[in-house]
């Protein structure tokens, strides 16, 4: 469970795991305009330029902007930074030797964010208040707790994510100290708080890419669907009319629960920076969205939605292989990994296919080894299995201690099929 915990931990919370491309992602802020009833989006503008920018939250006014960065690459640590939206001033707002995530202003000009560092991942992260000047105060929880995003409900109401083998959703109460966990599995996605309403949505996911739109009322805990999401997708926004909204590829859409059954394109994007978006927050006002795009489509992005697009594994594979020789993705081993995790459950062999192209593209990671070697163990090709566990030991130098745990769990693998 310490493994899969990490896992999610560090994807939702962090960079995406093992080798990556430099794919910066920056945030971005379009004007929202109702004509006749009917939702207009406008012209995006670019908030940043370079680095890893996400979560972002409007402030209380919706004068600024909220956001954690990652600026120093895949390995540096996050920070909470702030940009005034009317002059596009920057500032740093936090300096602390931990990492901040999900960062979001209190009324009374307080910031909430995650706050954790690597080395006490599993033992104390989750909310805490910070003053004005980014320096940390208190933690929000009575005790360390695993969240890896939130959203405050009411004063004495947090709805949570809670990372443990699967995301969970969960309400925290102020007055008793108590938290309650309501429903899984989640997106790694903050709460969404319904307009005019004590309650908040979040996406329930599904291996094949149905995810759905669940609502919890924050005062019984009941769940209920929404809507179906966008396929292959998870991340919403709410705005003040109560329409939702996702975005997919290079188009963000529409969708009224009280009316619609099918979501409904209402601006696509020609910038090349601008393919792939993730519809984040509606400022209080409802009249402005923030989202952030990659400069490239991540080529986990492109496999994930041609294998939920009914494409057969091995036929999705030779395309990823295409398309990482084409240049035209960021190539990153971690979401293949992911990619290839989501079949292992349903079928090793097509597990395979996914693991062997992640194999290919980093021919010196023993990880992707590895995995290959277990999806084919489990699809009961002993003989490649077998090759495969021992390239991975070839691979791995066993110069820190999780290189050196995982090298034993291999020869065990290899002692288990007879050819330790």
């Amino acid at each position: 469970m310490t493994r899969t915990l990490a896992s999610l931990a560090l994807l939702c919370l962090a960079a995406p795991l093992g080798a990556q491309e430099a794919n910066p992602v920056d945030l971005y802020v379009s004007e929202l305009r109702w004509r006749g009833g009917r939702l207009e989006v406008g012209e995006p503008a670019r908030l940043t330029s370079g680095g890893r920018n996400t979560q972002p939250a409007f402030t209380p006014d919706g004068r600024a902007i909220v956001f954690s960065g990652q600026r120093g690459g895949p390995a540096s640590q996050t920070d909470v930074y702030r940009v005034d939206l009317a002059t596009g001033r920057e500032t740093q707002v936090t300096r602390t030797p931990e990492n901040e995530n999900s960062p979001t202003v209190e009324p009374n000009g307080e910031l909430m964010a995650v706050r954790w560092k690597p080395e006490t991942l599993f033992r104390e992260y989750g909310p805490w208040i910070y003053g004005p000047d980014g320096v940390p105060r208190r933690g929000l929880l009575p005790g360390p707790d695993t969240v890896g995003y939130y959203a405050r409900i009411d004063r004495g109401t947090v709805a949570l994510m809670r990372p443990m083998t699967r995301f969970r959703v969960a309400l925290f109460d102020a007055r008793t100290g108590r938290t309650t966990d309501v429903d899984s599995p989640a997106a790694p996605l903050p709460p969404q708080r319904v307009p005019g309403a004590r309650a908040f949505t979040f996406t329930r996911t599904d291996s094949s890419g149905h995810n759905r739109i669940r609502r919890v009322d924050a005062a019984t805990g009941r769940v209920a669907d929404v809507v179906p999401t966008l396929l292959g997708r998870t991340s919403h926004a709410w705005t003040t009319r109560g329409t939702l909204l996702m975005g997919k590829g290079n188009t963000l859409y529409t969708l009224d629960p009280a009316r619609d059954t099918v979501w409904r394109p209402v601006r696509s994007f020609a910038g090349p920076g601008l393919r792939n978006l993730t519809a984040y927050a509606v400022s209080p006002r409802g009249d402005r969205l923030v989202f952030y795009s990659s400069a490239r489509v991540p080529l986990e992005v492109e496999l994930r939605d041609s294998l939920q697009a009914g494409r057969a594994p091995a036929e999705a594979a030779s395309l990823a292989r295409r398309l990482a020789a084409s240049g035209s993705v960021a190539v990153a081993e971690g979401g293949l990994l992911a990619v290839g995790g989501e079949l292992q459950g349903r079928s090793p062999a097509d597990a395979a296919q996914i693991f062997a192209v992640a194999a290919e593209l980093f021919p010196r990671s023993f990880r992707a080894q590895a995995r290959l070697g277990d999806a084919l163990r489990a699809a009961g090709d002993r003989p490649r299995a077998t090759a495969a566990y021992r390239r991975a030991l070839e691979l791995n130098p066993r110069s820190t201690d999780e290189e050196r745990a995982a090298a034993a769990e291999v020869e065990k693998r290899l002692a288990e099929l007879g050819a330790g």
